[in-house]
């Protein structure tokens, strides 16, 4: 472990030697050397107690339990097949699923579930209690399901609101960036249940249950919420299947504008292949983020924190020891990402890839026409299915304000693929969010910084939405065309190994129309 003291000397070593004779004299690899120079602050960084591993591990099958919907209590997510699916162990993948919710011992099931909703800034969860017919011969609670099925349902409600970042709601957004009024969501206090309330501003009226139809508990903590709540939902005697998928639906949009009301007993969920539900998420792809995907984002992290430059090889053992990940498991998810195309691939192991002009051409042109058949698509579709585009519009709205280059670049790709997924072109979509993934590496090896384009990226995104808004398919597609090739410029621009190939790019996006 290399003390403070020592990066600052070698980082100034750096002024007067070159990195190999740096690297020769300090005994610190050229990458390292690479990455202290890039940071401002050399002091040691704080480490959590927790074991890397558990870290890493815990958000990886939090995001795939939060996107699983009804699926989740199946043979599916068993602990057993997140194990063998992610290569983690199953003894990390239980500690981090039972994280999530409660010993199966503890699910009572004198209760159901009747309410849940959830806008900025709060969370309202509302439960009934049985009367007594509800209760076998004995006076003993009968429940629906299997106990273990509740269990794994209620870990799959709180996997959604941790990997949505609910509990960062108050950090994140400001009253302008409200998309259901506040007073709508205090009105249904007043129906039957009692309620569980999560409210990190302080916005639920000091003594609610004067006006409700029953008692209300507030929580302005959010590990005090998910604590109450997942001993609540342990009373119930079933959690829909029709609520989890919901959930799974809103996860992107950061469970924004979810109203869930008590359904019609429980009977099996039709198909959303085969719906013709007017819900607004009926047609949107119900394929959830790959396990790939799930992977290649808890490494890329730590690739690129690494020092990794285009052309390195990636050095797993390593990678598994700085992540204190086993090394079979970065093997296979290295493995994942060289045939998604993440990374390169040979005999000689996974490398970064070599990001050419050409390559950023290439990615930017698939992404422009996929992109003016989704906008065609959208603009004929009824004005219900931009609701989740208008949500992930607002983020962007939310995230300018900050001038962080992270968070503007997040906020505007989750735009553009929600524009993907409300077009109901399913291969699209898939498509799409494909380009997406390799566009976020190309984007994290180059270290772009959107921060300066933000007002742009606003001004362009916006400019989208009303053209669909008013079913003007060239308008918005006009727009999507200098959106893209102002980025494929920016990015082709900060290559700086060839000059940007200006009559390549024209005829690759050339309009045939």
């Amino acid at each position: 472990m290399y003390s403070a003291e020592f990066r600052r000397d070698a980082v100034t070593l750096l002024t007067t030697s070159t990195l190999a004779e740096a690297a020769a004299r300090t005994g610190a690899s050229p990458s390292t050397l690479r990455r202290w120079a890039r940071r401002s602050d050399l002091e040691d960084r704080p480490r959590s107690g927790r074991p890397p591993i558990q870290e890493t591990a815990d958000r990886v099958v939090e995001a795939l339990v939060a996107t699983a919907g009804a699926r989740v209590s199946g043979r599916d997510y068993s602990t057993r097949a997140l194990a063998e699916a992610t290569g983690l162990s199953q003894s990390i993948v239980s500690r981090s699923v039972r994280a999530l919710t409660i010993p199966v011992v503890e699910v009572a099931g004198g209760s159901e579930l009747v309410l849940a909703a959830s806008g900025f800034p709060l969370v309202i969860v509302g439960i009934r209690r049985k009367d007594a017919g509800g209760e076998g011969p004995g006076g003993e609670s009968t429940t629906i399901v299997p106990p273990r099925r509740i269990q794994r349902r209620i870990a799959g409600i709180t996997a959604a609101l941790r990997t949505a970042g609910v509990g960062r709601w108050a950090q994140r957004f400001d009253s302008e960036h409200r998309q259901v009024p506040t007073a709508e969501l205090l009105a249904l206090l007043h129906g039957d249940g009692d309620f569980l309330v999560f409210d990190p501003l302080g916005e639920v009226p000091d003594d609610p249950s004067e006006a409700a139809g029953g008692q209300v508990r507030v929580c302005a903590d959010f590990d005090d919420f998910v604590t109450a709540l997942k001993s609540r939902l342990g009373e119930c005697q079933d959690i829909p299947g029709s609520l989890l998928d919901l959930l799974a639906d809103r996860v992107r949009n950061g469970l924004e504008g979810v109203l869930w009301w008590e359904s019609a007993p429980y009977e099996p969920q039709i198909s959303s292949m085969t719906s013709d539900s007017m819900e607004i998420s009926s047609w949107l792809p119900k394929e959830t983020r790959s396990i790939t995907e799930h992977l290649a984002i808890a490494l890329r992290e730590e690739i690129i924190d690494s020092g990794y430059e285009p052309g390195d090889r990636i050095n797993p053992r390593l990678l598994s020891r700085r992540m204190q990940v086993p090394r079979a498991s970065v093997d296979a998810a290295l493995r994942r990402m060289v045939d998604d195309k993440l990374l390169e691939g040979s005999r000689g192991g996974a490398r970064i890839p070599l990001i050419t002009t050409v390559d950023v051409l290439d990615l930017y042109a698939a992404r422009m026409a996929i992109g003016e058949v989704v906008l065609r698509s959208l603009a004929l579709r009824p004005q219900r299915y931009l609701v989740p585009v208008q949500l992930a519009l607002r983020q962007v709205e939310a995230s300018a304000p900050t001038r962080s280059g992270i968070d503007v670049e997040d906020a505007d790709l989750h735009f553009q693929q929600e524009l993907a997924r409300a077009s109901g072109l399913r291969e699209s979509a898939r498509a799409f969010e494909a380009l997406t993934l390799r566009l976020r590496l190309f984007i994290s090896i180059l270290q772009l910084d959107y921060s300066p384009a933000s007002d742009r990226i606003v001004s362009d995104d916006r400019a989208m939405f009303r053209a669909l808004s008013r079913t003007d398919a060239k308008t918005a597609i006009e727009v999507w065309r200098g959106k893209v090739d102002n980025a494929v410029r920016h990015m082709a621009g900060l290559l700086g190994r060839r000059r940007f190939d200006q009559e390549l790019w024209t005829q690759l996006t050339r309009s045939l129309g």
